[in-house]
């Protein structure tokens, strides 16, 4: 959650609540949202509804990603949301999010020119190319860290095999964009989530001060990765504890979009998601909080 004021046409970001709820973890084969992670969802949503009392409908903007759009059992959801949080939950497609993404990052960062935009999440991977808030190619393709994990790391195991399969299905979930975005080109290339920060901070630790990500730096990673056997033992400087489960995988799809767009450096952004929506919001709501 992120929670901003508008003052003299300004957006000022003046709080922020993360709560990993890895709901993409409990989406079955079935596409069935497991009880447990409902809880897990249901917990989040009742810690953010302290943090909202007295705040108007209008004023508080909640959306619903990858997992909630796959989910069969998602309005059963819903439902019991509605008795945690008094406010309504939008569930977004995945082409919106993807703009949504670019916007955030589009109103957070300085640097001018086309942008390439790439959003690694739990089930899914957002692309964008766009400038002057403007997108132009907007895709979102069914495949995060969480979703990964579950088909080509069973187990949590490591190793050189499943690393490569992992990569090369990335690359090849987007064969149909390729093409599109290499024509289309960019200036810079931003990343935004998780997983792109995480890969950001080891480098940074391992002695690559500004923390771009190049091709060379990634398979620096990948070395390092590769030296472990399970996500359980996977230790490198600067990788979170609560990250470890899903930075294997989030990595290999990383791989896998450089080697399909053929990128040649990353930077990390400030604003994704969140952002978007909250700069989306902003022309109706001026001089108060919005959340």
């Amino acid at each position: 959650m992120v929670i901003a004021r508008v003052v003299d046409g300004a957006m000022q970001i003046i709080g922020r609540l993360k709560q990993r709820v890895h709901l993409a973890d409990g989406l079955g084969p079935d596409n069935m949202l497991s009880e447990e992670a409902m809880t897990r969802g249901l917990n989040c949503l009742s810690l953010f509804a302290e943090r909202l009392q007295g705040f108007s409908p209008a004023s508080v903007c909640i959306v619903g990603t990858h997992t909630l759009r796959q989910a069969l059992n998602a309005t059963d959801f819903l439902k019991r949301a509605e008795k945690v949080i008094p406010y309504p939950i939008e569930i977004i497609s995945g082409n919106e999010e993807a703009r949504l993404i670019f916007m955030g990052v589009e109103h957070t960062q300085p640097e001018k020119g086309r942008k390439l935009v790439i959003d690694i999440g739990g089930g899914s991977t957002e692309l964008v190319i766009g400038e002057n808030f403007e997108p132009i190619l907007v895709e979102s393709r069914r495949m995060g860290c969480v979703s990964f994990a579950q088909l080509y790391f069973p187990g949590g195991v490591i190793n050189k095999e499943n690393f490569q399969r992992a990569r090369m299905a990335a690359a090849q979930k987007l064969e149909t964009l390729t093409w599109q975005f290499r024509i289309q080109g960019w200036n810079v290339a931003m990343g935004a989530s998780g997983t792109i920060k995480a890969a950001h901070e080891v480098l940074m630790e391992m002695g690559e001060k500004d923390g771009i990500i190049t091709p060379e730096r990634l398979e620096k990673l990948v070395k390092e990765v590769l030296r472990h056997r399970n996500f359980a033992s996977l230790s490198l400087p600067g990788l979170s504890e609560e990250r470890k489960t899903v930075f294997v995988p989030g990595l290999a799809i990383l791989c896998g979009v450089f080697d399909a767009l053929a990128i040649r450096e990353l930077r990390l952004s400030d604003g994704a998601l969140r952002e978007g929506v909250l700069y989306e919001m902003e022309g109706r709501f001026r001089h108060q909080d919005v959340r």
